[in-house]
């Protein structure tokens, strides 16, 4: 009963981080240029799948503030689940940190039909995966890089 619970209350820790992170910076979080630090916890599931449930609810609630409203929930949230899939299975965490930029075509697509004003798909999605690249990429990577020299936390992440 007790590991059921350790579970549910670090699934809901990490959900409420990722929907915390992205709020903390709305005005980056959604558009053509999403800069989201949250991106970076999306490196938990390449080092236990059991993230991908929280990163997944995380991101459909954060998705909540979108400008898109329903079709981000929907389809933001299909590319994150996508990517976190991918991630989980990559076994070099440099190669797993590109899936979010790879399925970033799906926001894209999003923006460039639901967009007010007319947009180039290639340029938007281009500008996403740069994003996503950055954050979870140059600036995830090193973070995790040490998470893992530290084995209480490396432990406790996948405990």
């Amino acid at each position: 009963m007790k590991n059921k619970t350790y579970k549910l209350v670090k699934a809901g820790i990490i959900a409420a981080l990722y929907v915390i992170l992205t709020y903390a910076l709305p005005s980056l979080a959604y558009g053509p240029i999403q800069f989201r630090i949250s991106e970076i916890l999306t490196l938990l599931a390449y080092m236990d799948p059991f993230y991908i449930g929280p990163l997944t609810l995380g991101c459909a609630i954060a998705n909540i503030g979108s400008p898109f409203g329903l079709i981000d929930i929907i389809f933001g949230t299909l590319a994150s689940f996508l990517a976190l899939n991918c991630m989980s299975r990559t076994k070099n965490i440099f190669l797993a940190s590109l899936w979010p930029s790879i399925f970033s075509f799906i926001v894209g697509l999003e923006i460039w039909f639901l967009s007010d004003t007319p947009v180039n798909f290639f340029l938007v999605t281009g500008q996403i995966m740069l994003s996503q690249f950055i954050v979870v990429s140059v600036i995830g990577v090193p973070i995790f890089k040490l998470i893992e020299r530290n084995h209480y936390l490396t432990n406790m992440i996948k405990e």
